[in-house]
């Protein structure tokens, strides 16, 4: 089966004209005597790093499973959205905590650990604006205060003819977000029982006293453990 990536073919060829026009010019300005401009390592990482999201092929993105003590298992991929799928509350949030960024694009799969307890919608906000600006992301967005703001909360990604096939907003029981350490990406994670039973009240997460919202609640450590996984694959590894 070939890869699949999220930007298509004829966005490929674009992106290739682009190189290879570049190489022209860089040719001829070498031929002239111009010396091509210097691109330094770390601004060579990080356009490397806000590219990632469309280089590497989908199924490494969201891989087939992932392990957290337990395995997780995917079930499902959604084309990624605009970022109207998040609620406005959360873009009024990345506003006000990364003056200057904005959501370019979303990423979202479900998964299930291997005994079907919870179900996790991991989300993948793809940041954009200058370095600076992306840094305040990773710098500011605080994941405790967050996960406590049920207005915040993206929605669970249901997939026909799976298990989470039923899955609903109304059951969801807590979220955790984490940033890539360079603010490029916000990962979300959004977990509920996949018993079917009524998640956690506004209430609850609020105060974050929900009988469901300890510390070592299935659905409490999923959505921890997957967001901080995912936030890993998206580090910088040029940054200072």
């Amino acid at each position: 089966m070939p890869e699949r990536y999220w930007i298509g073919a004829a966005v490929s060829v674009a992106v290739g004209a682009a190189v290879a026009a570049t190489a022209v010019l860089a040719t001829s300005a070498s031929a002239k005597g111009v010396q091509p401009a210097v691109v330094s390592p770390a601004r060579q990482a990080d356009e490397a790093v806000r590219a990632l999201w469309r280089t590497k092929p989908v199924e490494q993105v969201f891989p087939a499973t992932v392990t957290l003590g337990s395995q997780y298992v995917r079930l499902g991929i959604a084309d990624p959205a605009a970022c109207a799928v998040l609620p406005a509350d959360f873009l009024l949030e990345l506003a006000s905590e990364a003056p200057g960024t904005s959501c370019v694009k979303v990423l979202r799969a479900t998964y299930t650990d291997i005994t079907q307890t919870v179900f996790a919608t991991v989300g993948v906000v793809v940041i954009g604006g200058e370095a600076s600006a992306r840094d305040k992301v990773w710098r500011q967005w605080t994941p405790d205060e967050a996960a406590k703001q049920p207005d915040t909360m993206p929605d669970v990604v249901p997939f026909p003819r799976t298990v989470a096939a039923g899955l609903t907003d109304t059951q969801r029981v807590a979220w955790d977000s984490q940033a890539s350490n360079d603010g490029s990406y916000l990962i979300y994670v959004v977990t509920a029982f996949g018993d079917g039973r009524a998640g956690s009240t506004d209430t609850d997460l609020r105060t974050g006293l929900g009988k469901d919202l300890v510390a070592d609640s299935p659905p409490v450590q999923a959505a921890s453990g997957l967001s901080q996984i995912f936030a890993n694959e998206f580090t910088n590894t040029g940054k200072g």
